[in-house]
């Protein structure tokens, strides 16, 4: 009796969820063995909730279990667990880790037969079929340093466009990102990349705490510095000097619009990231956002308001209001 009181054993309330919740923060956090026995606890629970098994594919995958890692993604794929395409990719990337090329090919191939390949993602699988038929037919060259020439190649063809590059980004958020610096690099290093995709990657870097020197090239200038090290830019000390500035005047006056043009220049700040705004002078910028707030409301505010308000100068308040504008225009540029 005793022995059956221990076998109905009735979880806590929403355990489940909990336990994956707690796997997700481990995965995010890099902790991948915590974060398997989380997702591995959760799936006793439930044997068909996409989430878990794909954060155990995860998990083994960065643990480097990857025979284990190709099983899950492969009998998700097979039962139809969890979004297809997503699942595709993260079976894809455990197959190319194990130099499995054959098996990228016929994968791949067999998608295309079915034509259910979504548009967005027709050119990256293309590029990845011909990748792999390259790769089964290297058997005269070293194996090793075909595969990473082969494969560098590969990741510089995905990035022809700013939507893949996004989406290469945000596929890395809650991965270990390290063995993906060299293409990561090679974007910030590009002087005609995207400035807003650069400041995508250097948040990624920071929020990964990488330590190592990156080199930006951003609007004409190179700056290396290590992501870690990186500010947030709200707490950044010349964004509150502008921002108390302004809220001294704008706040008084106008608080609603003062929180709009607040988040303008926090906007403003994340394209240049990590540069400032030239010349480092913050009552400029306050004046020149004050100005700037008010004319995409569609209210008329006189320059020379503004001027007496601030002490600055008609010419470069002008300057600082243009290179507002411009770099508005990129930030909401569609990518």
């Amino acid at each position: 009796m005793r022995e059956k009181n221990r076998t109905n054993v009735i979880p806590f309330p929403n355990l489940k969820d909990r336990l994956l919740e707690k796997g997700m923060d481990a995965l995010k956090g890099k902790n991948y063995q915590e974060a398997l026995k989380m997702f591995s606890d959760a799936k006793k629970f439930d044997q068909d909730q996409a989430e878990i098994h794909l954060g155990i594919a995860l998990c083994l995958m960065e643990l480097g279990e990857l025979e284990d890692a190709k099983k899950v993604c492969k009998r998700m794929l097979l039962e139809d667990i969890g979004h297809y395409f997503t699942v595709l990719q993260v079976y894809l990337t455990i197959l190319i880790q194990l130099r499995q090329y054959e098996e990228v090919q016929t994968t791949i191939e067999a998608v295309l037969e079915e034509n259910h390949l979504p548009a967005e993602s027709a050119e990256h699988f293309y590029k990845l079929l011909e990748f792999s038929r390259k790769m089964n037919h290297s058997e005269d060259l070293e194996e090793a340093e075909v595969y990473v020439e082969e494969e560098q190649t590969y990741i510089e063809d995905l990035f022809e466009n700013e939507t893949q590059q996004i989406a290469f980004i945000e596929s890395l958020k809650d991965r270990n990102i390290v063995r993906h610096l060299s293409a990561l690099r090679k974007i910030l290093e590009n002087p005609q990349g995207h400035p807003v995709i650069k400041s995508m990657i250097l948040q990624l870097m920071k929020e990964h705490e990488i330590e190592k020197e990156i080199t930006i090239h951003k609007f004409g200038e190179a700056v290396t510095i290590k992501p870690a090290e990186l500010v947030d830019l709200s707490e950044m000390p010349f964004t509150k000097k502008v921002l108390n500035i302004l809220d001294d005047t704008l706040g008084n006056e106008n608080p609603t619009l003062f929180e709009a043009v607040k988040e303008l220049w926090i906007r403003h700040l994340f394209v240049l990231f990590p540069f400032l705004p030239e010349p480092s002078d913050a009552t400029l910028w306050a004046a020149a956002l004050h100005l700037v707030g008010y004319e995409m409301h569609g209210i008329t505010l006189e320059s020379e308001e503004v001027i007496e308000t601030y002490n600055v100068e008609i010419v470069i308040l002008g300057d600082a209001v243009k290179r507002i504008y411009q770099i508005e225009e990129i930030s909401y540029l569609q990518i």
